[in-house]
């Protein structure tokens, strides 16, 4: 979440904007083929530019507890569980961090001591807008996050119809799952970690449109970390984006639903 005066305002911007007519915000650096020139393995369909929302520690927080989760279920395979899909093998747990360095450098703090906290204004820099941030992430650990999220989800709907947390058809130990999910958090809060692991997917697999494509374009353009001032017609490009933005993670103060 945002602190002070300036946060509440570019908080309210933002809700604006996903309301109707009002603002929301990017700014960050084009790293396409980044990860390729840092020299990580990536799945061989290079990578794809996405628009990321500065949530501050907000996404912070949501990564770092889906992290535990699948810690939690690697060292439980180690003891011999045995995990459906993306959460076999240690899988999900390297898609999730390998995209987390991808997108960590757009996020509050993160951004800041990477340089490129650039701060992004509506037409005549009359209101600061949240950050949107430009990401290059490969597009194959976002589809084995999305599984991931399939995953937790089943174990939650099986060891809720089996009380005894037993087994599935399929001899998986969504039990295990479950705990996981729970472990260190209250009561049915297991679901609320699924919705996490599928909001930050989605968020990551937004469709291209041509107003996204627009705003793209001029933030990278500008230069990572540069402040940004939008002319009007980027400017609706950005409330457009930032609606289908909110469809996938709430603006920052808006409750979350599950």
């Amino acid at each position: 979440m945002f602190g002070g005066g300036a946060a509440v305002r570019r908080g309210r911007a933002y809700r604006r904007g996903c309301d109707a007519s009002a603002r929301f915000a990017a700014r960050s650096r084009p790293r396409v083929a980044g990860a390729a020139r840092r020299g990580e393995r990536m799945s061989g369909f290079g990578t794809r530019v996405v628009l990321v929302p500065d949530l501050g520690e907000e996404l912070v927080r949501a990564v770092g507890e889906l992290e535990g989760v699948l810690v939690r279920l690697r060292a439980a395979e180690d003891a011999g569980a045995v995990l459906p899909g993306a959460l076999a093998g240690g899988a999900a747990l390297v898609s999730l961090r390998r995209l987390w360095r991808a997108v960590a450098p757009s996020q509050g703090r993160y951004a800041v001591a990477a340089g490129l906290a650039g701060r992004l204004y509506s037409p005549g820099g009359r209101v600061e807008l949240v950050p949107l941030r430009l990401v290059d992430v490969d597009p194959l650990d976002v589809a084995t996050l999305s599984a991931t999220a399939a995953g937790l989800g089943a174990a939650v709907l099986a060891t809720t119809a089996n009380a005894a947390g037993a087994a599935g058809a399929d001899g998986y130990d969504m039990g295990v799952v479950r705990e996981a999910l729970e472990a260190g958090r209250g009561p049915g809060a297991g679901a609320g970690l699924v919705t996490v692991a599928a909001r930050i997917s989605g968020l990551l697999d937004l469709a291209d449109t041509a107003e996204s494509i627009l705003l793209r374009e001029h933030l990278a353009a500008a230069g990572p970390g540069a402040d940004v001032v939008l002319a009007p017609a980027v400017e609706q490009a950005y409330l457009a984006t930032a609606r289908r933005i909110a469809t996938m993670w709430p603006p920052p103060g808006t409750p979350a639903t599950e």
